[in-house]
């Protein structure tokens, strides 16, 4: 099996650095992609707080739900909240944070460090810019231009932009659909279908109960 999920949370924090910590982890997955496998791990929950080391206390959960899969991995993580709190540099103590736990896993489970690494030097190349193009990716009928949704995560907000490039990946338009809080359901919202209208206009469909779209006509 592959990850899914990985969060990481705090029990001080009123759910603030579950909040913040999206954009990296959800990078950290996007980098990672499908290629690590485990046994029996599809899911982590790092647990932030005042320990003195790294502990595994659960590799599974009896009752699994809408939040965690039943076989997810709990995890005590060191980890100074105050410190974060008032630091300029979150992504990347955020980014170190996962880091540290993956290879810690990495060593107590024998699971390839490798690819593990990559990721987060992958990450760390990027500046912790967090872009991700969405599934739907759609040429138009005529076969000359590539429309996809384009979601960019950071701290405390997700942008959705709606993106249409040529053959040789050259942009020609990008537009703004929505800006929302830091949850992948309500980006989601504005993303239930991609479709070309015509050779020269695509639209980007809700999920609302009537027909809504935005969409992007190129002259």
């Amino acid at each position: 099996m592959h990850l899914k999920n990985i969060q990481l949370m705090s029990d001080d924090d009123r759910g603030i650095l579950a909040s913040q910590s999206l954009c990296m982890t959800e990078m950290f997955l996007y980098e990672l992609e499908k290629k690590f496998q485990t046994k029996d791990c599809e899911a982590i929950v790092l647990i932030c707080g005042s320990f003195k080391d790294y502990k595994l206390i659960s590799t599974s959960k009896e009752e699994p739900n809408m939040l965690f899969l039943k076989n997810t991995y709990e995890l005590e993580v060191p980890f100074c909240y105050s410190e974060f709190e008032h630091a300029i540099n979150k992504k990347k103590i955020l980014a170190d944070t996962l880091e540290k736990a993956m290879l810690y896993l990495c060593e107590l489970k024998n699971w390839e460090s490798q690819q593990v690494k990559a990721a987060f030097q992958k990450m760390k190349e990027k500046e912790y810019k967090v872009e991700i193009k969405g599934k739907q990716r759609k040429l138009s009928p005529d076969k000359t231009k590539k429309a996809y949704p384009l979601i960019e995560l950071d701290l405390k907000q997700f942008t959705l932009y709606l993106v249409v490039e040529d053959n040789k990946r050259n942009i020609l338009d990008k537009k703004l659909i929505a800006e929302t809080d830091t949850y992948l359901e309500e980006i989601s919202y504005h993303m239930r279908e991609l479709k070309w209208l015509t050779d020269h206009e695509v639209a980007l469909f809700k999920r609302a109960n009537k027909t809504v779209y935005t969409s992007i006509r190129l002259s």
